[in-house]
């Protein structure tokens, strides 16, 4: 029985947020009010307060499940090749791409990303640094030692989606390419 409840009750608690990200993504956090929130939902009031005190409370497990899922992605798009290039490739893509093209959708996502609140602020940090620690690891695991070797990585890629369309294809082949270069040009260099 206690399954079934809690299934229920994970099934609330993912359309409540399901419904939060959908209108804070349309209207933003600011203008997007509880009530807007249950009405989305088709709860009641009580059962959002039952999973979430406050707006903020909400945000923060919003900008909790994205990275968990971001997360999430890196580690299946690395697991899938067992060639560096597109390990690093598919673990830039589902950080910097994905995120990238989730803000084209909606100008209200910074307010998601970018957010000074404390608690976002945290999630994100949290966030950040377990995904250099997965880029770390497979650039280790690559014969990659450099410590700037991460940042290097990331400039390529958010200078990958400045040079044209940022749809994961074509973001993607640019960025391989500049993947193919700093791999071959960092193999042979010394750790610094």
């Amino acid at each position: 029985m206690s399954n079934r409840n809690e299934s229920a009750g994970n099934d609330k608690r993912s359309r409540i947020l399901d419904a939060a990200q959908s209108l804070f993504l349309r209207y933003g956090v600011k203008r997007t009010a509880l009530d807007d929130v249950v009405r989305e939902a088709g709860i009641a009031k009580g059962t959002l307060y039952l999973y979430f005190d406050s707006k903020d409370a909400l945000f923060a497990a919003i900008a909790e499940r994205l990275c968990a899922e971001m997360l999430r992605n890196a580690e299946e798009a690395i697991a899938s090749s067992s060639s560096i290039t597109p390990r690093i490739v598919g673990c830039l893509d589902t950080y910097i791409g994905s995120m990238h093209r989730l803000t084209a959708q909606s100008p209200h996502i910074a307010e998601l990303t970018e957010s000074k609140q404390a608690l976002a602020t945290a999630i994100f940090s949290a966030f950040n640094r377990k995904w250099r620690d997965l880029l770390r690891k497979v650039l280790r695991d690559g014969g990659i030692e450099r410590g700037d070797a991460v940042d290097m990585f990331w400039a390529a890629a958010v200078g990958a989606l400045r040079t044209g369309d940022s749809a994961a294809k074509p973001y993607c082949a640019r960025l391989t390419a500049l993947t193919d270069v700093l791999v071959a040009g960092l193999r042979h260099s010394r750790p610094r």
